[in-house]
């Protein structure tokens, strides 16, 4: 939800978010937050709303709006995106595959991160937000590498990465 509100705001436009069933709390409870920062910060009321509702037909009910809507950019698996274009009045930026990376830095729980990691690539790889880049801090990589690169190759994960991560 931030990136699509920061990417509106920087153009100078307002933005209409819709989420799916599994994530409707979260979503919920980030809308608000993101209203009291605006609301902090000067920015007019609407500048990001919020359909609070579950129900699919929330978004045939969007994608008829080409009265209020300028532009849809539907964030979700690829099955979802293909169904957003199908079905819009309105222009649709697409992307069928996400951009997304985890982090590991010097501090982090390596255990943890460990969990993290397998579950972002493997939980649900067709996911728009599976994990496609994992990014290891230099000081850890050695401690690291090793433990996680079993744990995915385990779950039948291809990994690549530079001679140095090899080696490692």
């Amino acid at each position: 939800i931030g990136r699509s509100v920061g990417a509106a705001l920087a153009m100078g436009n307002a933005c209409v978010l819709k989420g799916g069933s599994d994530g409707l709390e979260s979503n919920r409870a980030l809308v608000k937050l993101l209203h009291q920062a605006g609301s902090a910060h000067g920015l007019p009321d609407g500048f990001a709303e919020f359909v609070d509702s579950a129900d699919r037909a929330a978004v045939t009910a969007l994608l008829r709006q080409e009265d209020f809507i300028d532009v849809i950019v539907p964030r979700g698996g690829e099955s979802l995106i293909r169904a957003v274009v199908e079905e819009s009045r309105i222009p649709v930026i697409r992307q069928y595959k996400g951009v997304c990376h985890t982090f590991v830095d010097e501090t982090a729980d390596l255990e943890m991160a460990a969990r993290i990691a397998v579950n972002a690539k493997v939980s649900k790889p067709s996911a728009c937000n599976a994990m496609e880049t994992l990014l290891v801090h230099a000081k850890v990589a050695a401690a690291f590498l090793p433990a996680v690169a079993r744990d995915l190759a385990a779950q039948g994960v291809e990994l690549r990465g530079c001679e140095r991560t090899h080696a490692l």
